[in-house]
């Protein structure tokens, strides 16, 4: 099952927000929304696609952009699974650090989104939601 043409992103740090760099990447035609909580960023942005085939073609490509540089689902749960507390800043599985310069920028991981994604996005999307079986996708007339 998928989320329509969706894929969603972490930096795994609640409360800042960063720019995903979509068509840096090499990927258009995707609109990102940072979600946000009481208490501020929640540390996801999804990034939705038209909801036709090229659509989903072009994020299912992202999402297997994000698996190929292990940085996936499965890479997601590793990283959530090392993480030390708040000290989020020094985790190399969610910041690096350029070695010419020593700046810090943020890993992003990424994959589609699926049912079981929804209790983590906020109302607005849940309620927005179309979820339906890979195999059996129909674009909308």
């Amino acid at each position: 099952m998928l989320l329509r043409g969706r894929i969603i992103w972490r930096t795994g740090n609640k409360g800042h927000s960063s720019a995903l760099p979509v068509a840096d990447l090499g990927f258009g035609g995707g609109k990102s929304k940072s979600l946000y909580g009481k208490d501020g960023h929640l540390g996801i942005t999804v990034v939705k696609f038209a909801a036709d085939q090229s659509g989903l073609k072009e994020a299912t490509r992202l999402a297997e952009f994000f698996e190929k540089e292990g940085h996936g689902r499965e890479g997601w749960a590793r990283a959530q699974s090392s993480k030390s507390g708040k000290d989020d800043e020094n985790n190399p599985n969610l910041v690096k650090v350029d070695e010419k310069t020593g700046e810090k920028k943020r890993i992003f991981y990424g994959y589609l989104g699926t049912a079981s994604d929804l209790d983590k996005v906020d109302f607005d999307t849940r309620k927005r939601a179309v979820i339906e079986n890979r195999r059996e996708f129909k674009p909308p007339n």
